[in-house]
Protein backbone atom coordinates (compact mmCIF):
# COMPACT_ATOMS: atom_id res chain seq x y z
CA UNK A 1 0.00 0.00 0.00
CA UNK A 2 1.55 3.11 -1.02
CA UNK A 3 1.16 5.14 2.48
CA UNK A 4 1.57 8.67 1.54
CA UNK A 5 -1.09 8.21 -1.09
CA UNK A 6 -4.15 6.59 0.67
CA UNK A 7 -3.39 9.05 3.31
CA UNK A 8 -3.52 12.11 0.99
CA UNK A 9 -6.87 10.60 -0.47
CA UNK A 10 -8.34 10.03 3.17
CA UNK A 11 -7.69 14.24 3.61
CA UNK A 12 -9.32 15.16 0.38
CA UNK A 13 -12.61 12.87 0.83
CA UNK A 14 -13.26 13.85 4.37
CA UNK A 15 -14.88 16.93 5.31
CA UNK A 16 -15.82 18.65 8.87
CA UNK A 17 -18.98 18.60 10.89
CA UNK A 18 -19.79 21.17 13.40
CA UNK A 19 -18.80 21.09 17.12
CA UNK A 20 -16.45 17.93 16.49
CA UNK A 21 -13.03 18.57 16.32
CA UNK A 22 -11.82 16.14 13.72
CA UNK A 23 -12.63 15.32 10.36
CA UNK A 24 -14.87 12.48 9.45
CA UNK A 25 -15.44 10.37 6.39
CA UNK A 26 -18.31 8.84 4.56
CA UNK A 27 -18.81 4.66 4.19
CA UNK A 28 -18.68 4.49 0.79
CA UNK A 29 -15.47 6.65 -0.05
CA UNK A 30 -13.44 5.08 2.99
CA UNK A 31 -14.78 1.45 1.39
CA UNK A 32 -13.75 2.46 -2.14
CA UNK A 33 -10.33 3.96 -0.97
CA UNK A 34 -9.75 0.27 0.82
CA UNK A 35 -10.85 -1.32 -2.26
CA UNK A 36 -8.66 1.18 -4.50
CA UNK A 37 -5.62 0.42 -2.14
CA UNK A 38 -5.83 -3.23 -2.21
CA UNK A 39 -6.49 -3.66 1.67
CA UNK A 40 -9.51 -4.87 4.13
CA UNK A 41 -11.83 -2.51 5.04
CA UNK A 42 -11.06 -2.74 8.73
CA UNK A 43 -7.53 -1.58 8.24
CA UNK A 44 -8.82 1.51 5.92
CA UNK A 45 -10.68 1.92 9.20
CA UNK A 46 -7.64 2.11 11.26
CA UNK A 47 -5.33 4.29 8.89
CA UNK A 48 -8.34 7.03 8.80
CA UNK A 49 -8.86 6.68 12.99
CA UNK A 50 -4.81 7.32 12.95
CA UNK A 51 -5.06 10.88 10.79
CA UNK A 52 -7.58 12.31 13.09
CA UNK A 53 -10.44 11.26 10.29
CA UNK A 54 -13.27 9.77 12.29
CA UNK A 55 -16.01 7.49 10.10
CA UNK A 56 -19.11 9.49 10.42
CA UNK A 57 -20.90 6.72 11.70
CA UNK A 58 -19.17 6.95 14.99
CA UNK A 59 -19.60 10.49 15.87
CA UNK A 60 -22.71 10.16 18.27
CA UNK A 61 -19.82 7.91 19.87
CA UNK A 62 -17.80 10.97 21.12
CA UNK A 63 -17.73 12.23 24.09
CA UNK A 64 -18.42 8.78 25.61
CA UNK A 65 -15.69 7.11 23.45
CA UNK A 66 -12.94 9.42 22.17
CA UNK A 67 -11.43 9.12 19.14
CA UNK A 68 -8.26 7.69 20.68
CA UNK A 69 -10.58 4.50 22.22
CA UNK A 70 -12.34 4.59 18.74
CA UNK A 71 -8.81 3.80 17.40
CA UNK A 72 -8.13 1.09 20.11
CA UNK A 73 -11.70 -0.52 19.16
CA UNK A 74 -11.05 -0.65 15.49
CA UNK A 75 -7.77 -2.21 16.27
CA UNK A 76 -8.77 -4.96 18.52
CA UNK A 77 -9.85 -8.64 18.33
CA UNK A 78 -11.81 -10.59 19.76
CA UNK A 79 -13.90 -14.07 20.32
CA UNK A 80 -17.51 -14.47 20.42
CA UNK A 81 -17.94 -17.91 22.31
CA UNK A 82 -22.18 -18.62 21.70
CA UNK A 83 -24.13 -16.77 18.92
CA UNK A 84 -27.54 -17.28 20.67
CA UNK A 85 -29.10 -15.11 23.49
CA UNK A 86 -26.22 -13.65 24.98
CA UNK A 87 -24.07 -13.90 21.57
CA UNK A 88 -26.33 -12.09 19.06
CA UNK A 89 -26.55 -9.00 21.35
CA UNK A 90 -22.98 -9.15 22.33
CA UNK A 91 -21.77 -9.25 18.76
CA UNK A 92 -24.93 -6.19 17.77
CA UNK A 93 -23.41 -3.95 20.43
CA UNK A 94 -19.51 -4.71 19.63
CA UNK A 95 -19.97 -4.20 15.87
CA UNK A 96 -22.11 -0.97 15.87
CA UNK A 97 -19.37 0.49 18.76
CA UNK A 98 -16.75 -0.32 15.99
CA UNK A 99 -14.63 -2.89 17.19
CA UNK A 100 -12.35 -4.53 14.47
CA UNK A 101 -12.46 -7.53 13.88
CA UNK A 102 -14.12 -10.62 15.73
CA UNK A 103 -14.37 -14.56 15.68
CA UNK A 104 -17.84 -15.96 16.70
CA UNK A 105 -18.30 -19.55 17.30
CA UNK A 106 -21.36 -21.85 17.58
CA UNK A 107 -21.97 -24.74 16.59
CA UNK A 108 -26.18 -24.55 16.50
CA UNK A 109 -29.03 -23.65 14.37
CA UNK A 110 -32.17 -21.41 14.98
CA UNK A 111 -35.06 -22.97 16.62
CA UNK A 112 -38.25 -21.46 17.26
CA UNK A 113 -37.76 -21.86 20.87
CA UNK A 114 -34.61 -19.61 20.25
CA UNK A 115 -36.98 -16.67 18.79
CA UNK A 116 -38.08 -15.07 22.16
CA UNK A 117 -35.00 -13.83 22.84
CA UNK A 118 -32.12 -14.19 20.42
CA UNK A 119 -31.55 -11.62 18.55
CA UNK A 120 -29.69 -12.72 15.58
CA UNK A 121 -32.60 -15.31 15.26
CA UNK A 122 -36.08 -14.67 12.89
CA UNK A 123 -38.83 -16.62 11.27
CA UNK A 124 -36.79 -17.36 8.19
CA UNK A 125 -33.79 -18.40 9.34
CA UNK A 126 -35.03 -21.40 11.76
CA UNK A 127 -32.83 -24.35 10.25
CA UNK A 128 -30.30 -22.01 9.51
CA UNK A 129 -26.81 -21.78 11.42
CA UNK A 130 -26.22 -19.14 14.21
CA UNK A 131 -22.57 -17.84 12.82
CA UNK A 132 -23.98 -17.72 9.31
CA UNK A 133 -26.89 -15.26 10.22
CA UNK A 134 -23.74 -13.50 12.92
CA UNK A 135 -21.65 -13.27 9.33
CA UNK A 136 -24.63 -11.76 7.76
CA UNK A 137 -25.84 -8.85 10.49
CA UNK A 138 -22.68 -7.80 11.71
CA UNK A 139 -21.41 -6.80 7.15
CA UNK A 140 -25.21 -5.37 7.24
CA UNK A 141 -24.51 -3.14 10.00
CA UNK A 142 -20.99 -1.86 9.71
CA UNK A 143 -18.46 -3.49 6.78
CA UNK A 144 -15.74 -2.46 8.81
CA UNK A 145 -15.62 -5.02 10.80
CA UNK A 146 -14.40 -8.41 9.80
CA UNK A 147 -16.41 -11.14 11.51
CA UNK A 148 -14.68 -14.67 10.89
CA UNK A 149 -17.37 -17.50 11.78
CA UNK A 150 -16.26 -20.76 13.13
CA UNK A 151 -19.87 -23.22 12.77
CA UNK A 152 -18.81 -25.68 15.42
CA UNK A 153 -18.84 -26.07 19.50
CA UNK A 154 -15.49 -25.22 20.48
CA UNK A 155 -13.21 -27.99 22.15
CA UNK A 156 -10.50 -27.87 24.08
CA UNK A 157 -8.16 -28.52 21.62
CA UNK A 158 -9.56 -25.78 18.88
CA UNK A 159 -8.68 -22.44 21.81
CA UNK A 160 -4.63 -22.66 21.10
CA UNK A 161 -5.39 -21.70 17.66
CA UNK A 162 -7.60 -18.82 18.60
CA UNK A 163 -6.68 -17.02 21.88
CA UNK A 164 -3.21 -15.84 21.06
CA UNK A 165 -4.08 -13.83 17.96
CA UNK A 166 -7.26 -12.16 20.59
CA UNK A 167 -7.31 -9.38 22.96
CA UNK A 168 -10.56 -10.48 24.69
CA UNK A 169 -12.88 -13.48 25.32
CA UNK A 170 -16.97 -12.99 25.64
CA UNK A 171 -18.70 -15.75 27.07
CA UNK A 172 -22.11 -15.87 25.72
CA UNK A 173 -21.99 -19.62 26.00
CA UNK A 174 -25.63 -21.15 26.93
CA UNK A 175 -24.60 -24.36 29.51
CA UNK A 176 -21.95 -24.50 31.82
CA UNK A 177 -20.18 -27.66 30.27
CA UNK A 178 -17.32 -25.81 28.76
CA UNK A 179 -17.39 -22.99 30.78
CA UNK A 180 -14.12 -23.65 32.55
CA UNK A 181 -12.16 -25.11 30.11
CA UNK A 182 -12.60 -21.85 28.39
CA UNK A 183 -11.72 -19.57 31.45
CA UNK A 184 -8.49 -22.09 32.06
CA UNK A 185 -7.41 -21.91 28.63
CA UNK A 186 -7.69 -18.41 28.19
CA UNK A 187 -5.37 -17.66 31.46
CA UNK A 188 -2.75 -20.06 29.71
CA UNK A 189 -2.72 -17.45 27.20
CA UNK A 190 -3.41 -14.41 29.12
CA UNK A 191 -6.40 -13.49 27.37
CA UNK A 192 -9.52 -11.66 29.55
CA UNK A 193 -12.49 -13.26 29.95
CA UNK A 194 -15.94 -11.60 30.07
CA UNK A 195 -18.54 -14.11 31.18
CA UNK A 196 -22.16 -13.58 31.08
CA UNK A 197 -24.86 -16.32 32.89
CA UNK A 198 -28.49 -16.25 32.69
CA UNK A 199 -31.36 -18.57 34.21
CA UNK A 200 -34.73 -17.35 34.23
CA UNK A 201 -35.40 -13.42 35.72
CA UNK A 202 -31.90 -13.81 37.37
CA UNK A 203 -28.53 -12.81 35.58
CA UNK A 204 -25.00 -12.14 35.92
CA UNK A 205 -21.81 -10.88 34.59
CA UNK A 206 -18.45 -10.95 35.92
CA UNK A 207 -14.72 -10.18 33.81
CA UNK A 208 -11.51 -12.76 34.45
CA UNK A 209 -8.44 -11.67 34.25
CA UNK A 210 -5.50 -14.28 33.99
CA UNK A 211 -5.12 -15.83 37.66
CA UNK A 212 -7.57 -14.11 39.27
CA UNK A 213 -10.79 -16.14 40.82
CA UNK A 214 -13.91 -17.12 38.47
CA UNK A 215 -17.38 -16.51 39.22
CA UNK A 216 -18.29 -20.61 39.01
CA UNK A 217 -19.79 -20.72 42.72
CA UNK A 218 -22.75 -18.57 41.21
CA UNK A 219 -23.31 -20.60 37.78
CA UNK A 220 -26.99 -22.99 38.34
CA UNK A 221 -28.13 -26.09 36.65
CA UNK A 222 -26.10 -29.32 36.17
CA UNK A 223 -23.38 -30.09 33.66
CA UNK A 224 -24.69 -30.44 30.16
CA UNK A 225 -27.89 -28.76 30.55
CA UNK A 226 -28.79 -25.09 29.52
CA UNK A 227 -30.55 -22.65 32.00
CA UNK A 228 -33.21 -21.98 29.21
CA UNK A 229 -34.25 -25.49 30.05
CA UNK A 230 -34.16 -25.85 33.87
CA UNK A 231 -35.31 -22.15 34.75
CA UNK A 232 -36.52 -20.36 31.26
CA UNK A 233 -34.86 -17.41 29.52
CA UNK A 234 -36.05 -14.27 28.79
CA UNK A 235 -35.58 -11.50 26.12
CA UNK A 236 -35.32 -8.51 29.09
CA UNK A 237 -32.83 -10.28 31.51
CA UNK A 238 -30.50 -11.98 28.55
CA UNK A 239 -30.51 -7.92 26.80
CA UNK A 240 -29.20 -6.63 30.02
CA UNK A 241 -26.70 -8.79 30.96
CA UNK A 242 -25.63 -9.11 27.28
CA UNK A 243 -25.51 -5.31 27.46
CA UNK A 244 -23.29 -5.10 30.75
CA UNK A 245 -20.93 -7.75 28.57
CA UNK A 246 -20.75 -5.28 25.82
CA UNK A 247 -19.74 -2.66 27.94
CA UNK A 248 -17.11 -4.10 29.91
CA UNK A 249 -15.43 -5.17 26.87
CA UNK A 250 -15.32 -1.84 25.63
CA UNK A 251 -14.00 -0.78 29.18
CA UNK A 252 -10.96 -3.46 28.46
CA UNK A 253 -10.32 -3.02 24.93
CA UNK A 254 -9.98 1.21 25.10
CA UNK A 255 -7.67 0.87 28.27
CA UNK A 256 -10.03 1.64 30.90
CA UNK A 257 -10.35 -0.13 34.03
CA UNK A 258 -12.59 -2.75 34.05
CA UNK A 259 -16.10 -2.41 36.36
CA UNK A 260 -16.48 -6.33 36.81
CA UNK A 261 -12.67 -7.29 37.58
CA UNK A 262 -13.19 -9.59 40.98
CA UNK A 263 -16.29 -8.75 40.58
CA UNK A 264 -19.64 -10.35 39.70
CA UNK A 265 -22.62 -8.14 39.00
CA UNK A 266 -26.06 -10.26 40.27
CA UNK A 267 -29.55 -9.37 38.52
CA UNK A 268 -32.89 -10.23 39.61
CA UNK A 269 -35.18 -8.62 37.12
CA UNK A 270 -38.48 -10.18 38.82
CA UNK A 271 -37.57 -7.88 42.12
CA UNK A 272 -35.83 -5.54 39.99
CA UNK A 273 -33.01 -5.49 42.39
CA UNK A 274 -29.13 -5.46 41.31
CA UNK A 275 -25.96 -6.37 43.43
CA UNK A 276 -22.32 -6.23 42.68
CA UNK A 277 -20.49 -8.56 44.76
CA UNK A 278 -16.87 -9.42 45.42
CA UNK A 279 -15.83 -12.89 44.50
Amino acid sequence: MELSGFIQDLARHSHTLDNYPFACILDAPLLDLAGNYNIQPWQAQVKALENQICPERYIRNFKTISLDMQLDLARSRVIVVGAGGLGGFVIELLVRSGVGRMTVADGDVFELSNLNRQLLGSTHLVGKNKVEAAGNRAKDINPFTRVKTCGKYLQQEDLPGLLPESDLVLDCLGGVEFREQLLQAAGIHGCPVVTGFVAGNTGLASTVFPGDRTPAAFWQAGQGQGAEIALGNVACTVSMIATLQAREAIHILTRQKPCLRNRVFLADMQACSFESLEI
